[in-house]
């Protein structure tokens, strides 16, 4: 059984070019969603330990990357998850609780204390992760994804656990 961990990401400008298409590639097998080098690349997405990448801690480098939680600064004391992806394999071992769990003590240590995020309404299962977390369905987003129906979520950031 492979290691995985999270470990902190570096922002997308500053990837590698491996690293990209690696991201790229999971993005459209898990979400179906296409992204250019250049729009990956360009996300506002800061240097801070919110941000996350999972790699098997067994592989040799350069590391895969099989999952990504993205955040930014968003207003006031808002947080937005820009993107949060864990490729198929390593669903349902509580990988994405893991990341959340870093996201969230890293945000509220910041002074976040509320969450946004947006999800296709198509994929229940993580609208169910976001629900039990505490974030609900604040308006529909159309045209949001190429792909059909967003939903933008919000809710309270939880504070960390002792």
């Amino acid at each position: 059984m492979p290691r995985m961990a999270w470990t902190p990401g570096k922002r997308p400008l500053d990837l590698n070019a491996a690293a990209v298409h690696n991201i790229i590639q999971l993005f459209a097998r898990e979400t179906g969603e296409v992204y250019a080098e250049a729009s990956v690349r360009h996300l506002p997405i800061p240097a801070w330990d919110a941000n996350l990448v999972l790699v098997n801690l067994d592989e040799e480098p350069p590391l895969t990357v099989h999952g990504v939680m993205w955040a930014t600064p968003f207003k006031d004391d808002i947080v937005r998850v820009a993107a949060f992806v864990i490729g198929a394999e390593h669903q349902g071992q509580q990988l994405g609780s893991r990341a959340w769990e870093r996201f969230s003590s890293e945000a509220w240590s910041r002074g976040f204390r509320h969450v946004q995020l947006e999800v296709k309404a198509e994929n229940v299962d993580a609208q169910r992760f976001y629900e039990r977390r505490g974030l609900t369905v604040q308006q529909e987003l159309h045209g949001y994804y190429k792909s059909g129906l967003g939903y933008m979520m919000r809710g309270p950031l939880a504070p960390p656990r002792d």
